[in-house]
């Protein structure tokens, strides 16, 4: 049975491959548009050359062949609108009706391929074959990983072939049948292995990335509380004050120390003052108001967070929460003089017109300084 963490990380996986799978559909739909409009001037041009030199026969289809190649030319051009307006539907939606499109371009090609072996003298069924071959063998390229969207596709040109393979001369059907056989073979074995290095490229695509994220983490966590370490609040707070001057936004800066940490660490051991971290550093996440809140490790047991669009009484609010949380959590601390537990000191500075965070930080420290001064448990706004 899968961990969480396991069916986490496969639901990435597959949300990865779904994505890949798009962004290969994408590209392979261009490709095989432009593939079939050089097919298909191929083939008026062909029209063109046989008909000026009177070898192209008419009145053998109730239909005119030149026509069928420009009504084929029109629907071509029009492909990439239809794609543009599928590709802004969701998914339940643009798929299915990419597989009727597929389906009704694979018939318009499987007619294409009827009206070449009557009407054309030099083609018959070998130009009709090859021109069918030169579409599947096209669209395997670019619809390896779209299994359905390929069959979609293939299957009325393949069904054609077949019967017009049959519909020639003994023995020669039975040669036209073992090469659509053939042709089907290949297809299939080309579109499996095709596939499967894709799926394997796109596995080691997404190891990558998560190895890449989990070596992010490891660069921008503080390794014994889990929280942003000071390298990462350097960078982070950059952007946030560019973000906070760009939408003309407040922002509030809380510096925190844990009160006589030191003697915590003489009387209970290292070990203790690390646990007394880690409960600390849970304390500040739980009080956090929004996702865009930033808590880090900035020193041996000081503790910053940055509040982003917070004012003076949001700021002292999250102090008081902050406050609450170490009281639930009843850390024992006996050689503290200020309470019998653990408790913090926090200095709150608001972010001033011009000021740089590093002229907002001194000013969170010269209040803590001051709560400090005036027994310490408790928190000040700097003015």
């Amino acid at each position: 049975m899968l961990s969480a963490e396991q069916r986490r990380l496969a639901s990435r996986f597959e949300h990865h491959l779904h994505d890949a799978r798009r962004r290969a559909l994408e590209g392979g739909l261009r490709w095989f548009w432009v593939i079939n409009l050089i097919a298909i001037l191929f083939l008026i041009t062909r029209f063109y050359v046989y008909w000026d030199a009177q070898m192209m026969p008419t009145g053998l289809l109730p239909w005119h062949y030149e026509w069928q190649l420009i009504a084929m030319l029109g629907i071509c051009l029009l492909l990439p609108l239809l794609w543009r307006w599928l590709s802004r539907q969701p998914s339940s939606l643009w798929r299915p009706w990419l597989w009727g499109c597929a389906l009704c371009w694979g018939m318009v090609w499987a007619s294409t391929g009827h009206t070449i072996s009557q009407v054309d003298p030099k083609g018959g069924f070998g130009l009709s074959f090859n021109m069918v071959s030169l579409l599947l063998l096209t669209a395997l390229i670019a619809f390896y990983s779209e299994m359905r969207l390929f069959y979609c596709l293939a299957a009325t040109p393949l069904l054609f072939v077949l019967i017009r393979a049959y519909g020639s001369p003994s023995p020669i059907n039975m040669i036209n049948g073992l090469s659509v056989v053939v042709l089907l073979t290949v297809l299939e074995t080309g579109r499996r292995m095709l596939n499967g290095w894709f799926e394997l490229a796109v596995s080691r695509e997404h190891d990558n990335l998560v190895l890449a994220r989990k070596l992010d983490v490891m660069a921008n966590s503080d390794p014994l509380t889990g929280v942003a370490n000071r390298r990462y609040f350097a960078t982070v707070s950059e952007q946030i004050l560019k973000e906070v001057r760009a939408h003309q936004t407040s922002l509030a800066l809380i510096l925190l120390d844990v009160d006589f940490f030191k003697l915590f660490n003489d009387r209970y051991g290292h070990q203790r003052g690390d646990e007394c971290l880690i409960a600390v550093a849970d304390c500040l996440r739980t009080s956090l108001r929004e996702p865009t809140d930033v808590v880090a490790r900035y020193g041996g047991e000081e503790f910053v967070i940055l509040l982003y669009g917070a004012d003076g009484a949001a700021a002292e609010t999250v102090a008081k929460r902050i406050a609450s949380e170490l009281a639930i959590c009843a850390i024992p601390h006996a050689d503290s003089s200020v309470a019998e537990q653990v408790t913090a000191s926090l200095g709150i500075a608001l972010l001033r017109s011009g000021e740089t965070i590093g002229e907002l930080l001194v000013r969170a420290d010269e209040a803590l300084y001051r709560v400090k001064d005036g027994g310490r448990n408790g928190y000040q706004t700097a003015p």
